[in-house]
């Protein structure tokens, strides 16, 4: 029977003995409860979030418990910040929340708390980090998607759609008019001429076949005038621009 006895001493310390071993979280029957904690913070927020549970009782391998996986920590892990927890940890440092780091070029949401003992002693802490950079970078695509089309000079009218040539001409014509308050075509000075042509010249309608000749039609002059104001305006484009 005595054989018995010492031989189950051996697989199984008394309990004292096994109570010394144990870690402060074990010993406070904590490392279960936050085991599980951290588990289920995961599986509600996702594949994108880790959560690990650090027992100070050996800060050179203080992850006792690594739940997702994002930083690439895994159990046996120093902690982090092995100065700070040694030096200036204390009963009244407050719980760090929604702080930043980076790891792997990514950028983190990271929030850490501390767990003490009934006497207020800090014996571990519960880190959470989140991973947001493919939210990000989806909020991103969302906001170029959605945003309002970016704000073009143009002398056609927004809500108007040139069906052809000839009215893509007499919409920038008549914006033109409106933007300078000019009643009628017939009361446009030469210099009114002038910097319709450098404006039309700007946005590349002259590049349109029957162009020159259409706007010639418009304002009662010749295609050879046409020609003639866009000579005149090579040397001052930029001045005639508004």
């Amino acid at each position: 029977m005595s054989i018995f006895f010492k031989m189950t001493e051996r697989f199984y310390p008394p309990k004292d003995e096994r109570k010394k071993n144990m870690t402060h979280l074990e010993r406070l029957g904590l490392l279960d409860i936050l085991k599980r904690l951290a588990e289920g913070i995961v599986a509600v927020v996702g594949p994108h979030c880790e959560v690990v549970v650090h027992d100070f009782s050996d800060l050179e391998h203080s992850a006792v418990v690594v739940a997702g996986n994002v930083s690439g920590r895994e159990p046996g892990a120093p902690v982090p910040d092995l100065d700070f927890i040694s030096t200036e940890l204390d009963s009244d440092t407050p719980d760090q929340l929604n702080y930043r780091i980076e790891i792997d070029s990514r950028e983190l949401q990271s929030s850490t708390i501390w767990v003490r003992d009934a006497d207020g002693k800090t014996i571990g802490a519960v880190c959470v980090n989140v991973d947001y950079s493919g939210l990000l970078q989806a909020r991103t695509l969302l906001e170029d998607l959605t945003a309002p089309a970016r704000e073009l000079p143009s002398l056609v009218v927004r809500d108007t759609l040139a069906k052809n040539l000839e009215d893509l001409i007499e919409l920038s014509v008549s914006a033109f008019l409106r933007r300078n308050d000019i009643p009628r075509i017939e009361m446009m000075t030469q210099e009114d001429k002038r910097r319709l042509m450098a404006v039309i010249e700007k946005h590349g309608l002259f590049q349109l076949r029957g162009a020159a000749q259409r706007l010639a039609d418009m304002l009662n002059v010749s295609r050879a005038s046409i020609y003639n104001y866009r000579a005149s305006n090579r040397d001052d484009i930029h001045e005639l621009l508004p």
